[in-house]
């Protein structure tokens, strides 16, 4: 078992998959069962024929679900199939990072 500090509570234990968060007094908080499976959250991506060149933008999914391209101070509203679209080539988007969030569900 692990302790691990977050912000505004207690500590976190994990062990097996099992999450307890405790509040500042010691309490329980909530208990969430990890299922090993990973949602896609967030790209980061490369436009350009290299790495000297070329502009990086985020794609961000947003609780509601839906996707935003994010590239300089200009938000835009995206389809999840562009999402998948991102495998680069040529002057199209390559995903250079990609960010996951786990799932879980209560316990």
């Amino acid at each position: 078992m692990s302790d691990v500090s977050t912000a505004g509570q207690g500590s976190s234990k994990v062990a097996g998959g099992l999450s307890l968060t405790t509040s500042q007094d010691g309490s329980p908080v909530e208990e969430k069962q990890l299922t090993g499976i990973y949602d896609l959250v967030a790209v980061l991506t490369h436009k350009g024929r290299s790495a000297d060149s070329g502009h990086y933008v985020a794609w961000v999914k947003q609780e509601s679900g839906k996707w935003i391209l994010f590239a300089d101070d200009n938000p835009v509203p995206q389809r999840e199939e562009d999402i998948a679209k991102l495998s680069g080539g040529g002057d199209w988007h390559m995903a250079y990072i990609c960010m996951y969030k786990a799932r879980v569900v209560p316990m």
